[in-house]
Formats: structure tokens, sequence, C-alpha cells
């Protein structure tokens, strides 16, 4: 599955911050910088602003150009004039802004903030609650799911109470929804932007397995 069709919900992102395994969301994208950390970690002071952010959003460190690419946030020095980074510490891929006789520029085409390489997802928009009931075994569950995940994701999100669930067609209404597509786009009432803050759609798993034939002794 592409990175743009994979969403994580806050807690997911902000479950990565160790440096062996560190996830940043810029822009609702959502990157994992533990490579980078890896290559850089000779130099603490580009790594440790990285390390203090992990599993947070950063856009605050950047911002969108004319053209919608996202660069690095810089002001005019005041003593100078030359322009600067606003931030008080450096990061990865930072141009160095004062140059001195030992000064070389630092060659890299695409900074890993602009970099799709880093991409695992994007962050949801909107984290929401669905029921998922299983009439077989008489049992009712309420997860937490991204409103872009299709029914496929919620499956797997769910797989932690049932490992089988490949075994089950989902319903909604008594309509087999369609698992490559997400809720709304299978017709699912939402209802988020309703005045019933609370309303949790729910979802009918229907065995479908074939059982073993009965045989008589």
């Amino acid at each position: 599955m592409s990175w743009r069709n994979t969403y994580f919900l806050p807690e997911e992102v902000s479950s990565h911050n160790t440096r062996s395994d560190c996830w940043m969301t810029i822009y609702g994208v959502v990157k994992n910088v533990s490579g980078l950390i890896e290559e850089f970690g000779h130099d603490v002071d580009l790594v440790n602003p990285i390390l203090r952010e992990g599993g947070k959003d950063v856009s605050y460190w950047f911002e969108m150009n004319e053209l919608g690419a996202i660069i690095l946030k810089t002001h005019l020095h005041p003593e100078t004039g030359a322009r600067v980074s606003l931030m008080p510490f450096r990061i990865p891929h930072e141009p160095k802004f004062e140059p001195d006789v030992n000064w070389e520029s630092d060659i890299c085409t695409t900074p890993w903030w602009a970099d799709d390489k880093y991409n695992v997802g994007m962050e949801t928009v909107r984290p929401i609650n669905v029921q998922v009931i299983n009439p077989l075994i008489k049992r009712s569950v309420t997860i937490k799911i991204c409103l872009e995940d299709t029914v496929q994701r919620i499956m797997e999100r769910y797989s932690v109470y049932n490992p089988k669930i490949c075994t089950y067609i989902v319903k909604y209404l008594g309509n087999p929804l369609n698992t490559n597509l997400n809720l709304t786009q299978n017709g699912v009432t939402l209802k988020y932007e309703d005045s019933v803050e609370d309303y949790v759609p729910t979802l009918i798993l229907y065995y479908q397995e074939r059982l073993a034939p009965w045989h008589d002794v």
C-alpha cells in the first residue's frame, strides 16, 4: 500500500519516539527519521533536536513557499541582513548560514523534510470510533480508527481481537462492504458533523468459512 493511502492515529505516531524508532509529522505527512538519526548520529547537535521532538508534529519548523514546497522558516539577520534559520538549533540538511575559511557547501539535492523516501503515511484528519459485532461469538468491541481507513485496514486493527478475521465478511445494515473503500465511500453514516457527537457506526461480522460436512457414524 502506498504511503499516501496509509493513515495513522496521533497516538500511533507519538509511540515512535526513540532513537532507533523515531517518527515525526510535517504538514500531515508522517516520516520515519530513524535512518536519518543513524546517519547523523555522530553529530549530537544535529540529532538532539529531532530526538526531543520524536513522535510529534514539527510543522512549526517549516513553512510552504508560493510553489507549495516545504522549506525551513527563516528571517533576516538584524546585523548582517542575511537570511538565516529562524530556529535556535541546527538539523540535518540545514544550510550553513555562517561560512568560514573551512566552510564547504552541503550538497543535498532533497532535504529530509521534503524527501518522500522517509514518508510512511499520513496522519488522519479525524479519529473516530466504530463498533464491531461478531454474532458468532457474541462479542462487541469498540475500536478507534482513522476516518480515511479502508474496511480492510479497520479489520486489520480489529484483528488483535480475532486473528482469523479473514474468514469473515463485513456488513453494515445488512449490506456487504467493499474492503478497498473507506466507510464514507461505502455509504456508512458517520454523523461526525451532526450534533450527536457520540454516534458510533456498527459493523457486523459474518462468518464465511465453510464448516466440514456432517457425516453419520
